[in-house]
């Protein structure tokens, strides 16, 4: 698996506990327990002026508006402040209403509301503009993570071994419950469809959500050792990092759940990761008061050639075992091969019955099975009734060729008739 090296930014005087980028990408921001907000200029890797001030505590999350004009951050003095980006100032004065550390904050995507997590219990979504309240929900236990959907019309909060998914579309209501995490889960995103959602939890594993029914899809990735604590999607959805207090910092496929080349590593733990828009680039931060910027393009672009090979291989293997059952199971069907037929269906499934390798050049006229059409319905014809195509085929060599969409079909009535 390639490794990479990554740009080491120096600033904080304490742990680095929440990070974000720019929608642009260019910049991000982070929040530290020295109770600052602070800008990183990407490129330069350097600090752009001086830090935001005026959290009493811990800044132990942020957020940026869908237009890079705002930041949101939430922190251990129990209230929310959201920042005008160029001035440095506050938009309002603090958003009190949190009795407890506010753990997460999060921007709807049209950037009218914020919805943020505490420990106490609770989540509130505000008005950005007026700071006012506009809907309180409870949980059970503290909420660690919030998070809107991409077309803002549901939110999802996570909880101890819980994720909730509300509706925010006129009058906000819970949907439903998903509850299979076995510590609380830390960390929530959507993917950009809005078709599923991502957990990461204190149980070391991320899983998979239909974000309609709450069903889980596929299975789970394993591989850290310790707690997750951070959890990012890149903006096509084809990855998610997570960020552990085993100092690592993992890449997983969101089509396979496996990893994507080897941990990141830090000397201490890590806390928050993000990534950047175009998927080039990762942050984390550290409790050591560190932030770092990961290259990941040329592992990701290496990684998508390898599943793409890996595809090609088990199709292969699917046709060969197609091909073994055959071949076991039917004497007179010693041979499968793929053809691809030009100007016709892309593949057809060739059944040879004879030692012929190649269908010979003269019989392309006569290959095309689409034609003679069957009248009738699909129920009224024997799977295994290719007649039509053998009779078109039978004075020149003995072969039968399905379409691709039929070959399915074919093989799983043969199987089942022949036992």
């Amino acid at each position: 698996r390639p490794t990479i090296s990554s740009t080491t930014m120096r600033g904080h005087t304490d742990m680095v506990g929440a990070a974000a980028f720019y929608h642009g990408g260019e910049r991000i921001v982070t929040g530290s327990n020295d109770k600052t907000l602070r800008i990183w200029d990407v490129q330069k890797a350097t600090l752009v002026e001086e830090p935001f001030e005026g959290h009493q505590s811990s800044v132990l999350s942020v957020a940026i508006s869908p237009d890079d004009t705002r930041i949101a951050s939430g922190g251990a003095d129990k209230t929310v402040i959201i920042w005008n980006i160029k001035s440095k100032q506050r938009v309002l004065d603090p958003l009190v209403k949190h009795t407890e550390w506010v753990l997460s904050v999060c921007f709807s995507p049209d950037g009218k509301r914020l919805a943020s997590g505490s420990g106490d219990c609770m989540v509130v979504v505000w008005d950005t503009e007026a700071g006012t309240v506009l809907e309180t929900l409870r949980h059970r236990d503290s909420v660690w993570t919030v998070a809107f959907s991409p077309d803002g019309l549901k939110l999802a909060s996570g909880s101890m071994c819980t994720v909730w998914v509300w509706s925010t579309h006129t009058n906000i209501e819970l949907l439903f419950e998903i509850d299979t995490h076995q510590l609380s889960v830390q960390s929530v995103v959507w993917s950009p469809d809005g078709q599923q959602l991502v957990s990461a939890s204190e149980d070391k594993t991320v899983r998979f959500w239909n974000s309609l029914n709450g069903g889980q899809i596929g299975q789970p990735c394993t591989g850290h050792i310790d707690s997750i604590r951070s959890l990012a999607i890149s903006s096509d959805g084809s990855f998610i990092a997570t960020a552990s207090l085993d100092n690592t910092v993992h890449l997983w496929s969101t089509k396979t759940h496996q990893q994507i080349a080897l941990e990141l590593q830090h000397t201490a733990w890590a806390l928050c990761v993000a990534i950047s828009s175009n998927g080039a680039l990762l942050a984390s931060g550290a409790y050591n008061g560190k932030v770092f910027l990961w290259p990941i393009r040329r592992i990701l672009e290496q990684h998508k050639v390898q599943e793409r090979l890996k595809e090609e291989r088990d199709h292969d293997v699917l046709m060969q075992n197609f091909a073994n059952v055959c071949i076991s199971s039917w004497h007179k069907l010693p041979l499968c091969v793929v053809h691809s037929i030009p100007n016709g269906p892309a593949s057809f499934l060739a059944n040879s019955f004879s030692d012929t390798p190649e269908i010979p050049p003269e019989t392309k006229e006569a290959r095309d099975p689409r034609e003679p059409e069957h009248e009738g319905s699909d129920e009224d014809v024997d799977p295994l009734d290719v007649s039509p195509i053998s009779q078109n085929l039978s004075s020149k060599l003995e072969t039968i060729l399905l379409p691709a969409a039929d070959s399915e079909r074919y093989g799983n009535a043969l199987i089942e008739r022949i036992g």
